[in-house]
């Protein structure tokens, strides 16, 4: 009986994934997340932390897998050991999936307040610890599937991401327990009660989303180039000749296109597009900075740039023309960009894995003009919504710069695509995504793609770059969440989940 249990929680784990990108059945987080509290409400905490842990694996195992292209393709490991990373990650992660379902098999209380709000809790507490622990990997948090959920998407602006993962499995659970208390026809009273409250939920989102949170300002000629060329062939010697005719040609044709116009033009690159150190571009650039002098033109692009710490670089944004400053990112990809513990060191070294060289930089500025503040996030970061929140009350225009060529073509780029597209909208504004093989895109402020270039598939070794060009808006002003920030959620869920705890202490001392 405990296998078949084992089992069916490994299955409703590996089924999560198909609420997420590039799937994006939204509509089974309504199921999903409840078919796991029916399997484990009854069970020992002993029980529950297994059926928690096989949920996780199912889970991570599946959802994650496409992080073995890159073990194997750019970390120098074999197939078998790619393939024992993975499987040892989604191991790992999973225990802290195990490890908040037992603490739920603790604190219920056999009552409705379990499924409506222990529950919920546990798991927004199982993806809030994943934010920070261990360097943290804010990977499938379920309040991203809300963005096309139409019932419930005009929360995001306020409530952000956590609280969505509650509301998305409040809602169902609530609707659950007003369907059981009218067929048993008891508690009248109760059933009305909950009728009103999900009502209201129902109201308060659909007129949630009308709210102008923020306002128009400028009309920006964007561009976003999607280069195509593969990380191979951007290191090599003809590779690295492709990435700067395409910069030169690119610049130079629009910014003469862009003189005497009153509307500035901005053309966005992905994460280090050029391949190397900026002072070895210096050349490069300063010409194109006397060639566009003239010209209503600005660009933004990724280099690494010397770091204050000598041993390694940073991974940077730098911007030319009539927008000023330098963008350093600062929460690097664990085992990709930097190894997180120095006990690691030997395990890259027994695998003969390639070791990362970046280092975290503190230099998370808005690179601006005049009239505009662009709140920029490179790659793996803007899962964090730390990097927006510091900046969101002063941008007016999100970046996203990334190179998803790692993922290969695989779901990765999808999730990373989804992630950003929640940006946008917790912020209310436009969100730029510019990536070296896709997906890049023009995303809304409400986090819906207006143009996008999908995954770059083809293996020739010459240019195929694709562009997106289109004007928009700038937005000024701010959402509630960015007021706000998730702290309000967080201590909801915390409150919760050690109420029930020191309450079911309390219950144990008096039995």
């Amino acid at each position: 009986m405990k296998l078949i249990s084992y089992i069916s929680s490994l299955i409703i784990g590996a089924s999560l994934i198909l609420v997420f990108e590039p799937f994006n059945f939204w509509f089974l987080t309504f199921f999903i997340p409840l078919s796991l509290y029916f399997l484990i409400k009854d069970h020992d905490i002993k029980s529950s932390f297994y059926l928690g842990w096989f949920f996780g694996f199912g889970l991570w195992l599946i959802g994650i897998f496409w992080i073995e292209n890159s073990i194997y393709f750019y970390g120098g490991a074999t197939k078998s050991v790619s393939y024992f990373l993975v499987i040892c990650l989604s191991a790992f992660l999973a225990l802290l999936n195990g490890i908040f379902f037992g603490i739920f098999a603790y604190c219920k209380t056999k009552t409705n307040f379990d499924i409506l709000f222990l529950f919920p809790s546990i798991w927004v507490g199982s993806e809030w610890i994943r934010e920070f622990l261990l360097s943290g990997f804010p990977w499938f948090y379920l309040g991203y599937t809300s963005l096309d959920n139409f019932f419930f998407s005009g929360f995001i602006p306020i409530f952000g991401v956590f609280g969505m993962s509650f509301i998305l499995i409040f809602i169902p659970a609530l609707i659950f327990v007003l369907g059981e208390s009218l067929i048993s026809g008891r508690q009248k009273n109760i059933s009305l009660i909950y009728l009103t409250i999900f009502s209201l939920f129902l109201i308060a989102s659909f007129s949630s989303y009308k709210v102008e949170w923020t306002t128009k300002k400028d009309e920006v000629n964007i561009v976003i180039i999607q280069p195509n060329i593969s990380i191979e062939e951007k290191w090599s010697f003809q590779g690295e000749n492709e990435s700067i005719n395409l910069f030169k040609s690119k610049i130079k044709e629009h910014s003469s296109k862009s003189k005497n116009k009153d509307i500035l033009s901005i053309i966005f690159w992905p994460e280090v597009f050029l391949p190397g150190l900026s002072s070895k571009y210096t050349k490069v650039i300063d010409e194109l900075e006397i060639y566009i002098s003239e010209s209503n033109f600005a660009s933004i692009f990724g280099i690494l740039s010397k770091s204050n710490n000598e041993e390694g670089v940073s991974n940077s944004l730098m911007s030319l023309g009539k927008l000023n400053g330098k963008f350093d990112k600062q929460k690097l990809v664990p085992f990709g960009e930097y190894v997180p513990f120095t006990i690691f060191d030997s395990f890259f070294s027994f695998f003969n894995l390639n070791r990362p060289n970046v280092v975290s930089s503190n230099n998370n500025v808005l690179i601006n003009s005049n009239d505009l503040n662009i709140s920029s996030a490179i790659c793996y970061e803007i899962a964090y919504q730390d990097i927006f929140l510091k900046h969101g009350k002063q941008s007016n225009l999100l970046f996203n710069a990334s190179n998803d060529n790692w993922f290969g073509d695989t779901i990765g780029p999808y999730q990373h695509l989804q992630i950003a597209r929640y940006r946008a909208a917790e912020n209310r504004k436009p969100l730029i995504r510019s990536t070296s093989t896709g997906v890049s895109a023009l995303i809304n402020k409400f986090g819906s793609v207006v143009k996008s270039i999908d995954i770059d598939n083809l293996e020739q070794k010459v240019s195929n770059s694709q562009q997106i060009e289109s004007i928009i808006f700038t937005r000024s002003g701010h959402t509630p969440f960015i007021t706000f920030g998730k702290w309000p959620s967080i201590f909801f869920i915390l409150i919760l989940i050690f109420g029930s705890f020191f309450n079911k202490m309390l219950r144990n001392e008096k039995d």
